[in-house]
């Protein structure tokens, strides 16, 4: 335990994830905290120390967790998985996991129990406030955007992060999580506790990691947060308090807030004590078996890295080029580094999707792809060695779809896009148009604001009659068409009877010039799947 000194704390504000310039406003109003004296875990609670817990009561931890990531991360849910049997704990040096937060307030009772100490969980004021260490900024040191040094201070997404992601499931961060942060902290997944340089207080792994179980229940806003350091509690408390991000993000404002169910038990959420008043003399120094396993646990975890071949570099000179038969083909310089043992290649499926991996082990400087989409869409390769892969190469992108009209515009034949995904139209749920295949969505339909653009060649200027076929749970303002970002058109859906059950529908006639133009699509409302549209002589 790390003895903590009172004081006062200017509580709230934090920029929303992602969006430095927007506060967030889970984290309004800014409010003063005055804290008690209290102490906090110099680490977070580790395997070892859980199964003293386990062992000495027969607690029954759940053994159901989200633990077992993917090419999509943890889309799959939950799976047979428990703190000691996890696809992410290799060590019982790391912190605990796959215990929710019952389990983890389980054991501070214990504890308090064994030794007659109030051991607990830590209020979120008082991890904020621990974690600052007197600071006011996002981090407790000074971050260089030039050249990261968050990756000295806790383990978040970085450079490792995402070349063990690729190397072990075809993950990436670049996209799902907000990218990565350019440093190397050496850890692709959670790792050994206290890796990383202590803040001023001697504390560890407040950075990233595992994110941390708190006492308080979950509110949005700080409206009734108590102004003394002490937990909020409510009647029915089913969400708790969460902070201090994980391995699985970049590196997260102190001030950031989080929060999980209690029924929702995962492989990145661990835990660390609080103490009431100052540690004494003998929980101050822990206990002296468990640092020198702890630093030889350390030790072979820096042997392990320092073993490492460095990172590739990246492959240079990526160019594409068409054969007549649809083929594509890439050439990119071969590299003569040491110890390279070959390239991936990474395809999107439409312009601006993610990149996927397609090829694992191409020798040499080419590859053809004879499966390549008909739609526009993008490259990459990555070189790599026994350890590690290199960043990705310079990306590159097939022509653009030109669509000549008149005639039907397939959604997900676009050339650009934003926030627009392209799904899969099963046949049990069009059996009338199976082969149509594809259509625009999102993670509830195509989202507001998100836009596809399309190019479309006329051959006939004159007036042209819309039509579209879509599917929507309910009524909806649709979308909105602009040609050479101009307004040209809008369309509502009708319910549809579900976002499986397709329908026609007919749009208004419009005036097209001949020529070469650029069609864009604009979601208005939430909630529609688009499998195309339709430009036929009004």
């Amino acid at each position: 335990m790390r003895s903590i000194p009172a004081g006062e704390l200017r509580m709230g504000g934090s920029p929303r994830y992602g969006q430095e310039d927007a506060i967030d406003a889970e984290s309004l109003p800014v409010h003063s905290v005055r804290l008690k004296p209290f102490s906090l875990g110099k680490y977070e609670v580790t395997v070892r120390e859980f199964r003293q817990f386990i062992a000495a009561t027969g607690y029954q931890a759940p053994q159901q967790c989200i633990h077992e990531p993917t090419n999509n991360w943890f889309s799959a849910g939950p799976t047979p998985g428990s703190w000691d049997k996890n696809a992410l704990t290799d060590s019982d040096f790391q912190p605990v996991v796959c215990v929710g937060w019952a389990a983890a307030n389980a054991y501070a009772k214990w504890l308090a129990s064994e030794t007659g100490k109030p051991y607990r969980l830590p209020s979120e004021a008082e991890w904020e406030y621990a974690a600052r260490a007197g600071s006011v900024g996002k981090y407790y040191f000074e971050e260089n955007a030039a050249k990261p040094v968050v990756c000295r201070h806790g383990n978040v997404s970085d450079r490792e992060g995402e070349s063990a992601a690729m190397k072990r499931l075809g993950a990436t961060y670049l996209s799902y999580m907000g990218g990565v942060e350019q440093c190397d902290d050496g850890a692709g997944f959670a790792t050994v506790v206290g890796m990383y340089e202590a803040n001023p207080w001697g504390l560890h792994d407040m950075i990233g990691n595992v994110a941390e179980y708190l006492q308080d229940c979950w509110k949005p806003g700080y409206e009734d947060a108590p102004s003394d350091g002490r937990a909020l509690q409510t009647p029915e408390c089913a969400i708790h308090a969460l902070r201090g991000g994980a391995w699985h993000w970049r590196g997260a404002d102190l001030r950031t807030r989080d929060y999980r169910p209690d029924d929702a038990v995962g492989g990145i959420e661990g835990f660390r004590l609080a103490l009431d008043g100052a540690a004494d003399g003998q929980a101050a120094m822990g206990t002296p078996a468990f640092e020198r396993e702890l630093a030889a646990a350390q030790q072979a975890e820096r042997q392990r890295r320092a073993a490492r071949l460095p990172f590739p570099a990246a492959p240079a000179g990526l160019t594409l080029s068409n054969a007549a038969d649809g083929r594509i083909e890439l050439r990119w310089q071969a590299s003569a580094q040491a110890g390279l043992l070959g390239y991936r290649v990474l395809r999107s499926h439409s312009a601006g999707g993610e990149l996927e991996t397609i090829a694992n082990d191409v020798q040499g400087g080419r590859y053809v792809d004879e499966t390549a989409p008909a739609r526009k869409h993008s490259y990459a390769v990555m070189a790599f060695n026994r350890d590690r892969l290199s960043e990705r190469s310079a990306v590159v992108s097939t022509a653009d779809l030109v669509h000549v009209l008149p005639g039907r515009v397939q959604a997900e034949d676009f050339n650009a896009m934003a926030d627009v995904a392209v799904g899969t139209i099963a046949a049990m749920e069009d059996a009338d148009e199976a082969q149509a295949g594809l259509n625009i969505t999102g993670p509830a339909g195509v989202p507001k604001d998100a836009w596809a653009e399309y190019s479309i060649e006329v051959k006939t200027a004159g007036r042209y009659r819309l039509s579209f076929r879509a599917a929507t749970l309910n009524a909806n303002a649709g979308l909105s068409l602009s040609l050479d970002g101009q307004p040209l058109a809008t369309q509502a859906f009708a319910a549809t009877g579900g976002s499986r059950k397709w329908q026609g529908f007919a749009g208004p006639i419009v005036e097209l010039p001949a020529g070469r133009h650029q069609l864009r699509l604009l979601s208005l409302e939430p909630g529609w799947k688009l499998n195309w549209l339709a430009f036929e002589p009004g």
